[in-house]
């Protein structure tokens, strides 16, 4: 099961509609057992651009993710994320962890 997810740079509204019904057929898709558990780690390291609709979709996400026993974690958050985030409360979907085990 892919468990990991890099970010594009455009995460706005531009392209959301793609991006969610890529992610969120991914998810449901997926043949393979899921680990009870399992967490779906986003890597954000290239986001350069992001909007209330990108961040939309990440929380739609971490929904889905959740419904299906997981956690949700954003890692490597560019400065343009962490900014989006953390200015709508959201410093928690960033990974605490450092080192090797922090990139998917």
């Amino acid at each position: 099961m892919n468990t990991s997810l890099s970010l594009p740079s455009d995460l706005t509204i531009c392209n959301v509609r793609a991006l969610h019904a890529d992610w969120h057929s991914g998810l449901a898709d997926d043949p393979q057992p899921r680990a009870a558990g399992f967490q779906f780690r986003v890597r954000a390291d290239l986001v350069d651009d992001v909007d209330a609709a990108g961040i939309q979709l990440l929380l739609a996400l971490r929904s889905s993710v959740q419904a299906l026993g997981g956690t949700f974690v954003i890692v490597d958050p560019s400065a343009p994320m962490v900014a989006a985030c953390t200015g709508l409360g959201l410093s928690s979907l960033f990974a605490a962890a450092t080192g090797p085990e922090s990139s998917p």
